[in-house]
């Protein structure tokens, strides 16, 4: 007898506390105990609410969740939630998407077998039709089920949910709808955007089935940025965790479509197992992604006043070259000062092709002594073959040349001198970049950033002197030949003479 109210117990307490049916079930499949911390309580909470009857007050038919990757976001709000939803009624219906089919099988294939496990069957006895038992479509034999496929897929034909506007009956499930390699790919974000309008949103069953995007930020312009600016015209609750809990942090006004959802978190590490002041030096060193997908506040560029817009870098990035150089170049930006915060030794290599093509090939850019960057400067022209070293000679050209011969760099140097400002000697080589001259090797992120987050008004990028773009324009102006003068840049406009 013990034994039935036992069981009896455990299968009322997974179905009214979504966090109880997660760890009761992580426990069955790992053999361990889930390390369960106040963010977990605060997302469960929030997904609760799309399980409501439609007409309590605290339900919600739009959320979004913006937390990092590892955070379990993927486990609660997908896997689990599917299953705990089948549990709650065995008619309801999933449409799960992500960005790639993979990513949504494992998920879609993971909730079968936490359906079909004893322990599941022993509280719900669900039985999965063998006539659609694949991890892309299944149904229960109550017409309930899931269907799963990437967000540019084929979703017309599918939805979620019931026509039954008193109860839950499932879900359309947005998890991670672009991957972080294709953030900055303006094609993808706006073929997603568009999608969600054009067919995604139309996806459900009824206006009351919920709809959940979980996701980390990786651009401003990325899916959850776009809802929340107003872009399907939806109201979204919005529950927003970043890895470093900041209570001071007002809700950004351009979220005019967001309803921010209070956490009551303290401020500090949203989850110190995972994240804490042991990592957030290396968490910082690539300041858009720690931006982006840890902080889920993305960096906006200025695309009206930037010299080198995403677009442009983009472009770089897609360019090939398969003929051989014509000369390869290393340039060098050093730091005046040696200490713990003085600045980078910008140190950039580039090459020039037939047809006055160019490519930015390795950046050995680093903080250091003189001997630092002078070891690092010959080091970048033997491996990568170069041809001489450029130098300018307002940043010390004696003392620089000196170094370098000191360090053992034998071979040529071409001093330049600058005349002009850092933004004036940037637009004819941002023209190059107009013109689709310059490709980037892989390798160039930390520049690029540095690139896009240029300010032609300060001279600086993101508050500091901007080494690297200082070497990589003395770079690009020595290999094209453009000089300081907008007389230059008009000739190179219409062509090079």
């Amino acid at each position: 007898m013990s034994e039935a109210i036992n069981a009896a117990c455990r299968k009322l307490e997974c179905q009214i506390d979504g966090l109880y049916f997660m760890r009761y079930f992580f426990k069955q499949r790992f053999g361990s105990k889930m390390i369960i911390s106040g963010h977990h309580k605060v997302i469960q909470d929030a997904l609760d609410r799309t399980m409501l009857p439609p007409d309590d007050p605290k339900f919600i038919s739009r959320l979004i969740i913006n937390v990092s990757p590892g955070y379990t976001k993927t486990e609660m709000a997908s896997i689990n939630y599917m299953a705990r939803g089948l549990a709650i009624n065995p008619m309801a219906r999933f449409l799960h998407l992500s960005y790639s089919d993979k990513l949504v099988l494992l998920n879609s294939g993971i909730t079968r077998e936490i359906v079909k496990s004893a322990a599941y069957q022993s509280m719900w006895p669900v039985t999965v039709k063998a006539d659609t038992d694949s991890k892309k479509i299944w149904h229960t034999d109550k017409n309930g089920g899931i269907t799963a496929t990437a967000a540019g897929g084929q979703v017309t034909g599918f939805r979620a949910g019931h026509m039954d506007p008193d109860r839950f009956t499932g879900a359309l499930i947005i998890d991670d709808p672009v991957k972080p390699d294709d953030a900055y790919s303006e094609t993808i974000r706006e073929a997603v955007n568009n999608g969600y309008n054009e067919t995604i949103a139309s996806r459900v069953a009824l206006e009351t089935v919920p709809i959940i995007v979980i996701m980390q930020r990786i651009h401003w312009s990325d899916l959850a940025g776009y809802l929340l600016r107003g872009g399907s015209g939806e109201k979204w609750h919005h529950l927003n965790l970043p890895i470093i809990i900041d209570n001071e942090d007002e809700y950004p006004d351009e979220y005019t479509h967001g309803i921010p959802m209070p956490h009551n978190l303290p401020n500090g590490w949203l989850w110190p197992f995972k994240h804490n002041a042991k990592h957030e030096v290396a968490l910082r060193a690539h300041r858009r992604k720690f931006a982006a997908q840890c902080m889920q506040k993305p960096l906006k560029r200025d695309e009206e006043t930037a010299l080198w817009t995403e677009k442009l870098i983009a472009t770089a990035r897609a360019n090939k070259q398969t003929e051989e150089p014509k000369r390869t170049l290393v340039s060098v930006d050093p730091a005046t000062t040696n200490t713990e915060v003085s600045d980078e030794h910008g140190i950039i290599v580039g090459s020039e092709y037939p047809g006055d093509r160019y490519s930015l090939d390795a950046d050995y850019t680093r903080k250091g002594s003189p001997k630092t960057w002078a070891d690092a400067t010959v080091a970048a022209y033997n491996q990568n073959d170069a041809d001489a070293v450029v130098i300018e000679t307002n940043q010390g050209g004696d003392m620089c040349e000196t170094t370098l011969r000191n360090a053992g760099y034998k071979g040529k140097i071409i001093r330049v001198t600058a005349k002009k400002g850092k933004t004036l000697r940037a637009e004819p080589v941002v023209a190059l970049y107009e013109q689709g001259q310059v490709w980037h090797k892989a390798g160039m992120g930390k520049a690029e950033d540095e690139m896009m987050d240029f300010d032609p008004v300060t001279q600086k990028s993101n508050g500091k002197s901007p080494n690297r773009v200082d070497a990589l324009t003395q770079l690009l102006s020595e290999l094209s030949g453009v000089s300081d003068n907008f007389a230059d840049l008009l000739q190179l406009a219409i062509g090079k003479g």
